[in-house]
C-alpha cells in the first residue's frame, strides 16, 4: 500500500531563534514527512508520531487543531538521553466523513504494526480508540486497554459512540478485550453504576486520590498494557485549561508525565494517544505545551526498556510459590532480579497453559498473608 495516499505532510511555524542553532532539540532528531519530503522505509524507526485532526464525532469541538499545535510545542524540546529513531509521519487526511478517517486511521495502523513500530497519536478526541483497538484485534489474540479519564467513559442509551461513551463499544460488544483500567477517575465527575459495572466486569478503575497516594501501582498496570488512551481533561484546568469542559480537580501536570513513563517503560505498550486538547479554550499553549511533555516522558521511557519474561529456567528470575487455604491452587510468582519487576502465575481452566500478569510486591505480601490478591482473582475469573 502507498502510506501517503493516506497522510498530509507536517507544517509548522519555524521554532524560536534561540533553538535553530541546537543540535539536541527533538526536532533536530526526527525524521519528518514533510511536503517535500517522504521517509521511504519504516524498517529502521522504533517509533512513529502519527496526528488525527480529527473532531466531527466529539462535543469538544476544536481537537482537530491539535496536532500541530502539539508538535510546535514538541519539537521545541530537548531530545531524551537515550538514543531513539523516530518519524514522523504526519496527519491522517480527513475523509469526507468522520468514519472515513476511521477507515484511513486503521489502514495506517496495521501497517505500523506490521513494522513492529510504537505509535504515538496526537488526537483528535478520543473515541479514536475505538479503529485503533479494532486494528489491534487482527494482531493480538488479547488485547489489555488502560485509559486515563476524569470519569469512565461508558453510556449504554447514547444514540451515537463518541469520546463520551466509546467505552461501551469496547466493553460490551464481543472484543478480544481481556483487561480494561482507567486511572485517575473523579468520584463527583463518574456515575457510581459505571464503578460498579467495572466491577462485575472483572476490569479496575482507580480513582484520582487512590492513584495519588500510590503512584507506584499504577506500573504493572501500564507493563501489561498494548494501548494507552490518555483524555487531557483527566488534568485539572489550571494545569491544562484547553478543554471544552474543564474540571478544577485532576491530576498535577508532574502526574501526568509520570503515568506516561511508566507507560513508555513497558515493554508491551505499542501505542500512546493523546486526546482532547482544544486549543480554541487553550492559555498560552498550556495544555499543548504539557501534551509534549506527557510524549516526551514516553519516549524517555522507551529509551530505558529493558523486555523481559519470567521465566522458572532463566537465571535471572526467583520463583516463588505460596499455598492458599481457600484455593485449589498454588499461587506462583516471579521476581526479575535485574529489574526487580514482579510477576504472577494464573490458571487457565479452558486452555491448560498458565498466563502470567505483570504484578507489584504487594500482591507477593498478601498472598503470603493468606490473602488472594485481586489481580489473581479477577483473571482467573476471566479465563474460567
Amino acid at each position: 500500500m502507498d502510506l501517503y495516499e493516506f497522510l498530509d505532510p507536517v507544517s509548522l511555524d519555524k521554532p524560536e531563534e534561540y533553538l535553530i542553532s541546537s543540535p539536541n532539540i527533538l526536532g533536530k532528531n526526527i525524521t519528518t514527512h514533510t511536503p517535500d519530503f517522504k521517509p521511504a522505509d519504516l524498517a529502521g524507526y522504533q517509533v512513529a508520531f502519527l496526528g488525527i485532526p480529527e473532531d466531527r464525532n466529539s462535543y469538544n469541538r476544536g481537537t482537530s487543531l491539535a496536532p500541530e499545535k502539539i508538535r510546535s510545542q514538541l519539537y521545541q524540546l530537548y531530545k531524551p538521553s537515550g538514543s531513539i529513531s523516530i518519524v514522523d509521519l504526519g496527519n491522517v487526511k480527513q475523509g469526507n466523513t468522520f468514519s472515513d478517517t476511521y477507515v484511513a486511521l486503521k489502514e495506517i495502523m496495521n501497517h505500523l504494526l506490521l513494522n513492529n513500530l510504537v505509535v504515538v497519536l496526537i488526537g483528535g478526541s478520543q473515541e479514536l480508540t475505538i479503529p485503533v483497538f479494532q486494528i489491534f484485534e487482527l494482531h493480538r489474540q488479547s488485547i489489555n486497554l488502560t485509559t486515563i479519564d476524569r470519569t469512565i467513559d461508558i453510556v449504554k442509551d447514547n444514540l451515537r459512540t463518541s469520546a463520551e461513551s466509546f467505552l461501551t463499544e469496547l466493553l460490551f460488544k464481543k472484543r478480544t478485550l481481556f483487561k480494561y483500567c482507567n486511572l485517575g477517575h473523579q468520584i463527583h465527575l463518574t456515575d457510581a453504576k459505571n464503578i460498579d459495572l467495572i466491577g462485575k466486569l472483572y476490569h479496575d478503575a482507580i480513582r484520582l486520590g487512590e492513584l495519588r497516594s500510590n503512584m507506584s501501582m499504577v506500573e504493572p498496570i501500564m507493563r501489561d498494557s498494548d494501548i494507552v488512551s490518555f483524555d487531557i481533561s483527566a488534568v485539572r484546568q489550571s494545569d491544562s485549561p484547553g478543554f471544552f469542559n474543564p474540571s478544577p480537580s485532576g491530576l498535577y501536570s508532574e502526574e501526568a508525565c509520570q503515568l506516561a513513563k511508566y507507560a513508555g517503560l513497558s515493554d508491551r505498550v505499542s501505542t500512546l494517544g493523546i486526546f482532547e486538547v482544544n486549543p480554541k479554550h487553550d492559555i498560552l499553549h498550556q495544555s499543548s505545551s504539557l501534551a509534549a511533555q506527557i510524549i516526551w516522558y514516553f519516549l524517555d521511557g522507551f529509551s530505558c526498556r529493558n523486555p523481559e519474561y519470567p521465566d522458572s529456567e532463566d537465571k535471572n528470575f526467583k520463583t516463588f510459590i505460596v499455598g492458599q487455604n481457600d484455593l485449589d491452587h498454588e499461587i506462583t510468582f516471579y521476581k526479575s532480579l535485574v529489574s526487580e519487576r514482579w510477576w504472577m502465575q494464573i490458571p487457565n481452566p479452558k486452555q491448560g497453559k498458565p498466563i502470567v500478569v505483570a504484578c507489584s510486591y504487594q500482591d507477593y505480601k498478601l498472598a503470603s498473608e493468606q490473602e488472594v490478591p485481586d489481580l489473581w482473582w479477577k483473571s482467573f475469573q476471566k479465563l474460567s
